[in-house]
Order: structure tokens, then sequence, then C-alpha cells
């Protein structure tokens, strides 16, 4: 009981330090010579013994000194960074105090391994006086690049002091974090071939046209308001009446894209743990190989279809986590709000709200990519009967890496493969791994696409 609040006490008086090695051995030292001189009533081991515990004692204190107030400012050259990619982190770190700080060393806090970054030198910061003493902060810098797409935290900086004897040795956080998005990886895919068979893009502006006059489709009668610039006056004359002219509006193809969401669908997912939305909140998280492929492959076809011209609908099986960023648009915005979207996205338990809504489920005749694990028996009933009128219909099953396959929750029986379920529903089913090349499944696609509009 006397050892621990002789402990306490001592933590008390040191704060923030820490002897070391060296350090502890002194205070033993100085110990073991105070015994032995009081012992043996030699007081040279008396003065031996005080020199010895004083020493780490007074660098305790002297590192201790060093915990000094500052502000730290953290800015990323793109604090919206894909995966795989570099970042520049730049901190400014002022102080506060109304002494100036000694040299020491930093870092920089990380969310993943080693968790911390290299360390570096603060140089001393002199006291703040005015806004023109620049020798009151200092600038750091230092370059990441995440692996994984999240939501992280980068940060708290780390200081770290210690006495010119190294007997003791202090750490302190100082400033707050800071959030972090990094998407998914887009890779560059290869061309579909399903515009030429879309039948809601170009050629439908062209039979618009074909049944009336090239006039009569592109302008209308005068509004007040219109400008004069606009006045068809062909048209006017043979109309009697002021038209102007109209823009055109294009429809443009559609593709769709149904992603498996739900956490049943996923038996590889560990157990759920907290991560960061890109709004700050936070929100529980299950991590899956083979959703991370899904999210992978999503991501990069909902790019390369959107760039192919068509509007691409996202349909989640879970509750929408991509919310009015699962309709991808033509203009270049969609694709940021849709990639910081899915930093976040996660398997969930909660089934999606149009669920029990048949119009909502009721099949469409646009192409129609499936992105799946090892979804539940309902969410399979739904895709089979996505298929009907559908002109292409391919789905990307993940399966399992293991030799004893997917095993059902709860113990119950296995039931029939998926791809096969799929098949036996008219899908055109691509079957892969959770390491497999996204790439390489895409070219599957393609090939299927382009069969389709040979036999077109």
């Amino acid at each position: 009981m006397a050892r621990d609040v002789l402990l306490r006490s001592i933590r008390i008086v040191m704060g923030g330090a820490r002897l070391t090695n060296r350090g502890a051995t002194f205070l033993v030292a100085g110990g073991v010579a105070l015994g032995v001189g009081f012992g043996a009533g030699m007081p040279i081991l008396l003065y031996v013994g005080s020199f010895a515990l004083a020493l780490p004692t007074v660098a305790a204190f002297f590192v201790r000194r060093h915990a000094a107030a500052m502000t730290v400012t953290r800015r990323f050259s793109f604090p919206v960074v894909e995966a795989a990619s570099t970042t520049a982190v730049t901190l400014r770190v002022d102080n506060q105090l109304r002494r100036a700080t000694a040299a020491m060393r930093w870092r920089d806090g990380l969310p993943w391994h080693p968790w911390v970054t290299e360390s570096g030198w603060l140089p001393r910061l002199s006291v703040k006086t005015g806004a023109g003493n620049d020798r009151s902060a200092a600038q750091l810098s230092y370059t990441l690049t995440p692996t994984t797409r999240g939501v992280f935290d980068v940060g708290p900086l780390v200081v770290e002091a210690s006495d010119p004897l190294q007997l003791a040795w202090g750490a302190w956080s100082v400033g707050a974090a800071t959030l972090l998005i990094v998407t998914p990886q887009v890779v560059q895919f290869a061309p579909t071939a399903l515009l030429a068979q879309s039948g809601d893009g170009e050629a439908r502006v062209v039979q618009r046209r074909a049944a009336g006059d090239d006039d009569d489709a592109m302008t209308r009668e005068y509004r007040r308001g219109d400008a004069m610039r606009r006045v068809h006056w062909k048209a006017s004359a043979r109309h009697g009446s002021l038209m102007v002219r109209q823009e055109e509006q294009h429809s443009y193809p559609q593709a769709r894209i149904i992603v498996d969401t739900r956490l049943v669908g996923y038996p590889d997912a560990s157990r759920a743990a907290v991560i960061r939305t890109p709004s700050g909140s936070a929100v529980a998280s299950a991590h899956s190989p083979r959703f991370e492929w899904v999210v992978s492959m999503l991501a990069s076809a909902a790019v390369q279809l959107r760039r192919e011209g068509f509007l691409v609908s996202i349909v989640e099986t879970g509750q929408s986590q991509l919310t009015d960023a699962a309709v991808l648009h033509r203009r270049s915005a969609a694709e940021q709000e849709l990639l910081t979207r899915l930093a976040a996205i996660a398997p969930i338990d909660s089934p999606a709200a149009w669920w029990t809504d048949s119009a909502a489920r009721a099949a469409t005749s646009v192409p129609t990519i499936a992105l799946v694990a090892n979804p539940d028996a309902e969410t399979v009933d739904f895709l089979a009967a996505q298929t009907t009128g559908a002109g292409l219909a391919v789905a990307f099953v993940v399966e399992s890496s293991s030799s004893f396959g997917d095993r059902e929750r709860g113990g119950t029986e296995k039931r029939a493969p998926v791809a096969d379920q799929l098949r036996t529903a008219g899908w055109k089913v691509i079957s892969v791994r959770s390491y497999d090349d996204v790439a390489d499944a895409w070219n599957l696609l393609v090939s299927e696409s382009k069969v389709l509009r040979e036999h077109d």
C-alpha cells in the first residue's frame, strides 16, 4: 500500500515526464548508496546517493517544463484523396506560452500502421510578440499515401523532449486530429458496347426529329422575356407569329448497378467496428474483403459508365448510404460526390426502405449490373425478377476464398450456390475472388456486351 502511494506521488510530481533506463539506474543506485551509507555510517555514500537521486529528479522537472502550450493547424494538399494516391500534409505550430520553447522532436499520429510518422525536429519557438514575429511559429510537412478507403483522423501532433543527460523523457499530444477522406481507387476500364443497344439514347432524339419538320422540333412560340437573338425567322414566317429556338432536350442512355450492402450477404465480415462518416459522425462498420472488392468495382464501373454517357442509377439492397449520390449524372462533380460517399460505405443490417414497395422492385429494361457475394434468399429473388426485359444483366459474384465455402449464419444448411441460382434466373454470371483484379473482371463484361450487340 505504501509502495502504491509512493509511485502515485512520483507520477504526480513528474507530470508528463518519464525516466529513461539510465535515469532509473541512477535512481536505484542512489537509493542503494543512501541505504548502505546510512547503515555503515559512511557519509561519502550519503553524498553520492543524494547526488544520484537528485540528477533524475532535476531531469524530470527539466523535461516537464518543456510541456509547451501550442496550437496546431493541419492542412492537406488534397483533403479528399484516392486510395494509393499521395497527399502532402502541412502543419503550422504556434507557441502560445510566455516563454520560448526548446527544440523538440515531433511525430504526427496516423490511423494505420505504424500509427505515427517518422520523427523530425521542431525548432525552438520564441515568445509570440506580434503578428509579424515568424519565429514564434514553425511549419512542418510530410506526405501520406493511404492504401485503403475510409474516413480517418490524422493527428494529433506528438512532441517529445528529453534532458541533456538522457535521464528523463516526455511526450505530449498537441492540437486536435484532422479529418481525411480516402475514396476508393478508380481503375481505368475498357469501354463497353452498351451505348448502341440502349433504347434511350441518341437514337430517340433522331426519332423525335423524324416525326416532324426540323424547325418545328427546334422551336417554340415566343414568350415574354425571350432574347431576340433566339428568334427563328424562318419558322416565324411560316407560322405567322414569332418563334424562338429552344434548347434540345436530349434523353441519355441509362444503366443500373445493384449492389448488395446488407451484412447478411457477407459471411466473411468481421465484427463491427466504429468508423467515421464524411460528415464526422460515428457509425458501426464490419470489414469484409469481399465487400471491399464490390466497392472497388462499384466505384470504377459507375465512373466508366458515366464517362460513356450513361445516367447511372445505383440501387442498394440495404438502407441507403449514398442518398442523393446514388444517381450519377453527366456532370463531372457527380463523380466526386459518389466517391466521397463510397469512402464510408459499409455492410449494414438495415434493409432498404423500398424493400416492401413492389413498384420500386419492378424490373426495368436498362442494362443492369449486380455486385454481390453471398446474398440471402430474399435478395436472390429480387435479383431474379430484374432480368425481365433487361437487354444486359451481368452479375459479379465474389466467391469465398476459403476451401470450406460459405456457411450460413446460425448453422443452417447451405443452399444452392448463388451463381447457379442467378444463371437459372437469366443473369450472365461472372465469378471472382476478393483478390482478383477488377479490370480483368470488367473485361469479361465488355465481352458480354459485345456479344449482345452483335446479336442485336
